[in-house]
Formats: C-alpha cells, sequence, structure tokens
C-alpha cells in the first residue's frame, strides 16, 4: 500500500479568516516595568536567561494575527502529539521544539531537582504572599502592585519582573490568571530560574494551546491564542523569509543567537497580501522545512530535540524523506481533512492533559487586541512607525508576481514548445512550397520569353529579306566615292552599304551636328 501524505486542515484558497486574534503576550506590560523600574529592569535585561526575549518589546515587533491565524489554517494534521506541520505554497514547514529552541534559546533539557519547591522565607513580599497561600494575577500587578513597588525591596522589584517575562511573555499567560506558586517559588532563588528547562515548558504549553484554538478557527470575530506566539510568529518569519522582509526588518544580517532577539518592526500584513505571496510563489523564492541552531534545513532530526512518549507517524516519516531528498513539492496536491474526519480529531484530544487546563474559561479573560500602538506613561498613544515597511512589501509581492508570470510549468512549457515546433514546421513548408512554385513560374516565363524572341528574330530575317529584294541591283543610295590623298596620305572612306529604311522627310529631322568618326570629315 503506497504511503499516503498528511491531510490538511483547509482546502488550499479555502482558509477560513477572523477579523483579530487575542494575543495573551502582554510586551506592553514590560514596557510599564521599565519605566517604574529601570534600574531593575536592566539587571534583569542583563541576565541571558531572558534577554533575547526581552529584546523582541525593545526592538518594537508587533504582533500580527493575521498571519499567525493565516498560518494555523494551513495546518497538516498528522498523529504528533508535540510538533506541528503547516504547509504554505504547498511546501511542507514543521514546527517542533527544534524549530522553537532555534527561535527562543530558552533551556529545553528536563532535570528532575527536588529541591525546586523549597524556598527560603526572607520576610519580603513574595514570602508573605506564600506563606500565606495567596493570590496575585498581571492585572492585580499591573493595577495595583506597580503603584507601590517603590515599598518593597530590591530584590522583590527584581522578582517582579522575573515573574512579569515569565508569566506574561514566556508562558504567555492570560492576566486574570492566577500566577502559579511553582514560578513564585523559582524566583526567589534566581540561580533555579536560570537553569529551569523554560523552553520546553513554554512549548509544550504553546502546542497545547494551539491545539486547543484549532476548534475555534471558523469564528468570524476573534478568539484568544494563549502561550509565546511571539515565537511562532518569528518561526514564520524565519521558515519564510519573504514574510520576514514584509514584515519586520533584522537587526544585524551577522547576528548571532537566538532568533527573536534579530528581529524589529510593526508592519502590517493583510490577508490578501498573504494569499498573494503564496499564489506568487516560485522555485525562486526560499522556504525552509526545517529549522534548527545551526541554520536553515541543516538538522532533519536530532535526538536531542526527541520527546518522551512522542507518537510515530509513517507520514511524516515521508514528508522527511522527501526533504532529504530535495523533493520539489510545487505540483503536489495535498489531501484535505473531511468534516466528520475533523469531528473525531477533536473529540480524540479532549481529553489531552496539560498546563493549559490552568487557563481560567475564555469567557473571563480580559484580551489584549491586536494593535500596533504602544503606550508611553503620561503620553497617551503613540504609533510606532516602520518607515518603508510599505514599500518593501509592495515591492517583494511585485517581483514575485513578475517571476510567477516569468516561471512556465512542465506542462505549459512543452505545450508552447510543441507549439513553436508547429509553427516553425508549418512556415518552412510553406516557404518551400512558395519557392517551387516561384521557381515554376520563373522557369514558364523564361520559357516564354525565349519562344518570344525568337520569333520576333523570324519575322526581323524576313523583313529584311524582304526589303533587299525590292531593291535595285545596279544602283545603292550611297555610291563609295574614290579614295583622295591628302597631304601625301590616302583616306579611305568607308560606306556601310546598309539600308535604314529612311526616307527623306524622316531624315530631315535628324542633328547636322551629329558627328561619327569615320563618317564625317
Amino acid at each position: 500500500m503506497e504511503l499516503e501524505l498528511p491531510k490538511r486542515l483547509y482546502a488550499e484558497g479555502l482558509e477560513p479568516q477572523v477579523k483579530k486574534i487575542n494575543n495573551s503576550c502582554r510586551m506592553e506590560l514590560l514596557r510599564d516595568l521599565k519605566n517604574v523600574m529601570s534600574e531593575e529592569y536592566g539587571e534583569v535585561l542583563r541576565d541571558p536567561v531572558f534577554t533575547h526575549i526581552m529584546a523582541i518589546q525593545g526592538h518594537g515587533l508587533k504582533f500580527l494575527g493575521k498571519l499567525v491565524h493565516s498560518f494555523l489554517c494551513k495546518e497538516l494534521v498528522t498523529s504528533k502529539k508535540q510538533e506541528k506541520w503547516f504547509v504554505f505554497a504547498r511546501t511542507p514547514l514543521r514546527f517542533s521544539l527544534q524549530e522553537y529552541h532555534a527561535v527562543t534559546g530558552l533551556k529545553i533539557s528536563r532535570k528532575s531537582s527536588s529541591d525546586v519547591v523549597k524556598w527560603k522565607d526572607d520576610g519580603g513580599f513574595w514570602s508573605k504572599l506564600l506563606k500565606g497561600d495567596g493570590k496575585i494575577t498581571l492585572k492585580m500587578i499591573r493595577k495595583e502592585h506597580l503603584k507601590e513597588v517603590h515599598k518593597w525591596t530590591r530584590v522583590d522589584r527584581v522578582r517582579l519582573i522575573y515573574l512579569c517575562v515569565i508569566m506574561g511573555v514566556v508562558m504567555g499567560r492570560d492576566e486574570k490568571v492566577n500566577i502559579p506558586h511553582l514560578y513564585i517559588k523559582l524566583v526567589m532563588d534566581l540561580d533555579k530560574v536560570r537553569k529551569f528547562h523554560w523552553g520546553l515548558h513554554s512549548y509544550e504549553f504553546l502546542v497545547s494551546s494551539m491545539e486547543k484554538t484549532k476548534k475555534k478557527l471558523d469564528n468570524k470575530e476573534s478568539y484568544i491564542l494563549e502561550g509565546f506566539t511571539y515565537a511562532f510568529q518569528i518561526w514564520i518569519m524565519e521558515a519564510v523569509p519573504d514574510f520576514g522582509e514584509i514584515l519586520g526588518r533584522r537587526v544585524s544580517d551577522s547576528f548571532i543567537g537566538p532568533r527573536c532577539g534579530n528581529w524589529k518592526g510593526v508592519a502590517k500584513v493583510s490577508y490578501e497580501d498573504i494569499i498573494q505571496l503564496e499564489d506568487s510563489f516560485d522555485e525562486k523564492g526560499d522556504l525552509f522545512s526545517v529549522i534548527s541552531v545551526t541554520g536553515n534545513g541543516h538538522v532533519l532530526i536530532s535526538t536531542n530535540y526527541k520527546m518522551k512518549g512522542e507518537m510515530e507517524d509513517e507520514r511524516v516519516d515521508l514528508i522527511l524523506k522527501r526533504i532529504r531528498e530535495k523533493f520539489d513539492w510545487s505540483n503536489t496536491e495535498w489531501p484535505v481533512l473531511e468534516p466528520e474526519e475533523t469531528e473525531m480529531e477533536e473529540a480524540e484530544k479532549e481529553d489531552i492533559g496539560s498546563e493549559a487546563e490552568m487557563s481560567v474559561d475564555d469567557t473571563d479573560v480580559v484580551v489584549d487586541t491586536e494593535t500596533s500602538s504602544v503606550n508611553v506613561a503620561g503620553k497617551g498613544k503613540r504609533k510606532i512607525q516602520d518607515e518603508g515597511a510599505e514599500t518593501r512589501k509592495k515591492k517583494l509581492l511585485c517581483k514575485r508576481s513578475s517571476e510567477r508570470k516569468l516561471t512556465l510549468d512542465p506542462e505549459t512549457k512543452s505545450f508552447i514548445e510543441g507549439l513553436i515546433h508547429t509553427s516553425v514546421t508549418f512556415l518552412g513548408d510553406r516557404l518551400s512550397a512558395q519557392m517551387e512554385k516561384m521557381e515554376t513560374g520563373f522557369t514558364e516565363r523564361m520559357g516564354k520569353m525565349e519562344s518570344e524572341v525568337s520569333q520576333l528574330r523570324e519575322v526581323i530575317n524576313l523583313t529584311g529579306e524582304g526589303r533587299k529584294a525590292n531593291q535595285s541591283p545596279s544602283k545603292s543610295k550611297f555610291e563609295q566615292p574614290q579614295a583622295k590623298k591628302k597631304g601625301g596620305k590616302k583616306i579611305g572612306m568607308v560606306i556601310n552599304d546598309f539600308d535604314f529604311g529612311l526616307s527623306t522627310q524622316e531624315m530631315r529631322d535628324l542633328s547636322q551636328d551629329t558627328f561619327d568618326e569615320g563618317f564625317d570629315l
């Protein structure tokens, strides 16, 4: 039995379009922390554990809900629970722990430690909260505690910033969800924060959140997507470099490190732009099916990213085999999941346990809507413009469209070559026939002319003989004069004995100045 490829969640060109995604990554909270506690914020920023994550906010990279939603709708349904496959321009693209690590640089190796939950009471704000089994959310921090942090100890302010980065960005939890005590206990000892597997922890939560969101993709208005969504967006910009060129700019072409720290920009993209780019994509465009910390397309499978309990799927193995063989996907027709299959798929995955279950109900969430506005304390809202973004987008889309028009598929190319061959052959045959016709006509015409010339000669000969017969043999119109001597020399007169057939009346019009050497003296 021949192996089949995974099925698309939606048919190409029939993906639903939602007005907005409510993103739970709260970059604006980091801005507020920086404004209130600039010194402590700078200290956390210099810590390598989250420095590249915090750089996203510093570079002003904007969340692009339409792009994220568009790719969620391009999913290839597989049996894999801990990795995702998507298709763009008929080319499969993998989003796994390997790609996530290349983007974020967060620690992925899990090390069991019994002292993770142990913490030391120092009498500060966080110690009191843990001892009293208190509850705290990002919303409470934003609305209440930021006004009082000046009364806290410096170390508690630093812990607050770490918690906001973890809860508000890395985990991308809703601001009304209680911050788990595990996170608070970890920040009580910053060395434990640096050793914790935030990469694996946040990746598992993001994948589970994407899985839960699958049933909401048909919503026309909006839905909530939790998790480190910026990491998924940056992966798209890396896997499809044209999106990176349209939507942002690299901080440096020689950048070394997690890729999330190398993007800036706040350009916008519409569904029409995404569709146009995909439709105009050809072999000249770059697509990277797999990404790793060492580069694009270098590593297909690494044991470092093999996750415990992952399901095997021979369809995915087939994709990897073809990627390894540099297979041309441009003419691949991906099968599409039928509606009844979609319902069965959802039923099978309803019982998957994950940290996503810690989230509150979707109806009890205050969302962070997609916006390019940035609040600045005391200055209201200020629009950040990405100069040249529209120009870059239009230039790239025009370039791809023109390349698409210049690129012919094999069938069209074969048809045109056949048409040209047939036309040239037909033209050659017509020219050959025309030349033969012209040659035949020329031969016939020359023969006719020769016949006419022969007849004309016969007529002339007959006419001359008739005139000679009518002339008197004893007389001629011109008598040859005697030769005379002049200066002791004999001058000979030569008179042609020809009858020119001219009467005296006809000769009167001849010029008297006519001179012929040897005729006139």
